[in-house]
């Protein structure tokens, strides 16, 4: 973003008191407090959902969420001279959550369950409305599977094959019995009818719960970035912090325990939930992502981060089935 955004702070409400440039963005103290000043890429149908979803979280009372400013003409974004779209953002003070810090994984788990609490069932016309469905998980799944086998059989075809290849062709027919194991047991858990139900409640998922979306305040947390908001189940807004958070933690089984227990001390979760976050648990997603990686890279050349990403993967994976054999089956 270059300076030249700046002028479309003219169009809001606002006395603008310091800009500083971020990571992306511009942060802007102002009389009103501290906003953030970012491009916007979306469709009209998406923000108008954003903005619909934030305001009813304010009105149900979790206030610390990063509303949208509107314009002095009420439109949810601003253009510059050459048509570049921004959207201005309130924000907060403070730090981004620290998942090494166990205080912090616990209040942000804490946080999750509240905010499920509040977007669960919502009935607001706007919002059903506007809400875009998330994906089956069962389909996301299978198409995670077609694209392992796509990869596979462009590495079994290589006449020159690096030892990265050598090494996943190795493990391959055991993390893809993984892959099929839990597609398998997808099918006969119920999921699909539990998401049918969810999508109908309009039942609502952040979509990218992760510690760079909470902001850590000297009491509360603000929890930002909605553009990836969908109604679902939200089992799948813990089963992606959860993940993120083990996989810093080699997947302790104690500390993984410990956030369940936080979150169902806020809201329950059913069997069926979470004998669905177990199945979840027990898919190689980060053997997906590095193959992901791979079929969309320069494929002559193999990041060593690709090398590193898949050892860690191997040496996780034992821990991992252990940790969703103790704490969700």
């Amino acid at each position: 973003m270059s300076d030249r955004c700046l002028e479309v702070l003219n169009l809001y409400n606002i006395e603008v008191e310091k800009t500083v440039r971020g990571r992306g963005a511009y942060l802007v103290w102002t009389d009103k407090g501290l906003f953030r000043l970012a491009e916007y890429t979306g469709t009209e149908g998406r923000i108008a959902y954003e903005s619909e979803i934030l305001k009813y979280l304010r009105s149900v009372g979790f206030e610390r969420v990063d509303y949208l400013m509107p314009t002095t003409e009420e439109k949810l974004y601003s253009e510059d001279g050459v048509g570049t779209k921004y959207v201005l953002k309130q924000w907060y003070e403070g730090r981004e959550c620290d998942v090494k810090k166990i205080a912090d994984v616990m209040s942000a788990t804490q946080t999750l369950a509240c905010l499920h609490m509040c977007t669960e069932n919502v009935g607001e016309e706007n919002i059903v409305k506007l809400a875009p469905k998330s994906d089956s998980i069962l389909e996301e799944y299978k198409r995670h599977n077609r694209e392992l086998r796509r990869v596979r059989n462009f590495m079994r075809e290589r006449t020159r094959k690096s030892q990265f290849e050598y090494d996943v062709l190795a493990h391959f027919d055991e993390y893809y019995s993984y892959a099929e194991d839990a597609c398998k047991n997808l099918e006969e858990s119920g999921c699909e009818s539990m998401e049918i139900d969810a999508w109908e409640k309009c039942s609502i998922c952040h979509g990218t719960y992760n510690y760079h979306n909470l902001i850590m305040g000297s009491t509360s947390i603000a929890v930002v970035n909605f553009n990836h908001s969908v109604k679902g189940m939200q089992i799948r807004d813990l089963y992606f912090f959860l993940r993120k958070v083990m996989e810093k933690h080699d997947w302790n089984v104690q500390l993984g325990s410990k956030m369940l227990e936080q979150y169902q001390m806020i809201r329950s979760l059913s069997a069926s939930e979470i004998k669905i976050l177990g199945i979840m648990l027990s898919y190689p997603e980060k053997f997906w992502k590095v193959l992901n990686r791979y079929n969309n890279s320069n494929k002559s050349w193999i990041p060593d981060k690709n090398v590193e990403k898949l050892e860690v993967v191997y040496r996780q994976q034992e821990l991992k089935k252990e940790f969703a054999r103790r704490v969700c089956i």
